[in-house]
């Protein structure tokens, strides 16, 4: 086994081994399945200090593209923006499952192997240390532009700013991925907070104002989400009797998930000019972003010994957990790098949908 790497390969008639013992990394799921996420190493908790100024990291080759809405919403205030906020999260979990559907003609129920890998060191200082920066830099970035960027000052005292719900607490999402599940944290910078509207990995609920504030500042708003991967999982569904499942460590940039949301309208109730750019591509560099440091495997072959005494077909189950250790400063400079590329695109195709 690679130490970036984890894989199962599980075949219905073969003989399968003991479970292991619990380890640590079984304790630690154990508590990651009772909502108790904890990270091992000390919180790097650096002190954030808000700036607009550019992220430093060289920028990573990103190109955006439409999702939908439409270009109104760049003409009716082509000049100002309001930047409501910058949600940034990570994921921390990640699961699949391999299936194998077994034999028509015969007793062989089949087989499924799930591989689950944790990240420690994903953790909010890291993510809002990133977020502030992003912030920070897509202001810059804007301004460097030519274009007129309201404070947050001034957007707090307009009519309609209430309804952007900033100011929130981080939060925890999970998400279907691959035949399995991630899990995430979502966080915010520090001068707004996480924002409740056009949240990042979540489903949107209720009026998010922004009709109204952009009426009342005559000015573009701007909603930017940005979600990190730390794992590529692959799984295998067939008719046969071989299930296979595989996780690697990997930085990326979630590309169902991170989007720019601009939004115009002159009218109070109802929103003229709504667009939303996603991910296209990300030149993102082989690097290694941490190790796997424990795991735990178990399977059911005392159910399948005692089924094939009884001649009744027992469906072969496995799995294996691994704890991977995520090396904060690499992740947090392939973030930035990321972060910066994400603005550097979107302030391009702001510049050529506006014609500056």
């Amino acid at each position: 086994m690679r130490l970036n790497r984890i894989s199962l390969l599980l075949a219905a008639a073969a003989i399968a081994t003991p479970a292991m013992a619990q380890s640590d990394a079984s304790r630690i799921l154990d508590r990651l399945r009772n909502g108790n996420v904890q990270a091992a190493p000390p919180p790097n908790a650096k002190p954030v200090i808000y700036s607009d100024k550019p992220i430093a990291a060289v920028a990573m080759p990103v190109t955006i593209k439409k999702s939908g809405g439409q270009n109104k919403a760049f003409e009716i205030f082509p000049a100002r923006i309001v930047v409501a906020g910058y949600n940034v999260g990570g994921f921390r979990t990640a699961k699949t499952t391999g299936q194998a559907s077994g034999g028509i003609l015969n007793n062989n129920p089949g087989a499924s192997t799930t591989v689950e890998l944790v990240a420690w060191g994903i953790d909010a200082p890291l993510l809002t240390r990133i977020a502030n920066a992003a912030y920070a830099d897509l202001l810059w970035q804007l301004k460097q532009a030519g274009f007129d960027v309201i404070s947050l000052d001034q957007a707090r005292a307009a009519a309609g700013f209430d309804k952007l719900k900033l100011g929130g607490e981080p939060y925890e999402v999970e998400v279907p991925a691959d035949r399995g599940k991630m899990k995430g944290l979502v966080v915010g910078p520090p001068p707004t907070g996480v924002r409740a509207n056009f949240p990042l990995a979540k489903t949107e609920f209720g009026s998010f104002g922004a009709p109204e504030l952009s009426l009342t500042l005559e000015s573009m708003a701007v909603m930017p989400n940005l979600m990190f991967d730390f794992a590529s999982l692959r799984s295998s569904r067939s008719r046969g009797y071989t299930a296979s499942a595989s996780a690697e460590l990997g930085f990326d940039i979630a590309k169902g998930y991170s989007q720019f949301r601009v939004m115009a309208s002159k009218r109070k109730q109802f929103l003229e000019g709504d667009f939303i750019f996603t991910l296209d591509q990300a030149q993102v560099p082989d690097t290694s972003i941490g190790s796997i440091v424990d795991s735990v495997s178990s399977d059911n072959s005392g159910e399948q010994a005692f089924g094939n005494v009884l001649g009744v077909g027992v469906r072969a189950k496995s799995r294996e957990s691994s704890v991977a250790q995520i090396d904060q400063p690499r992740y947090e400079a392939m973030a930035l790098s990321a972060a910066k590329g994400w603005n550097t695109a979107f302030v391009a195709q702001l510049r050529t949908m506006t014609g500056r």
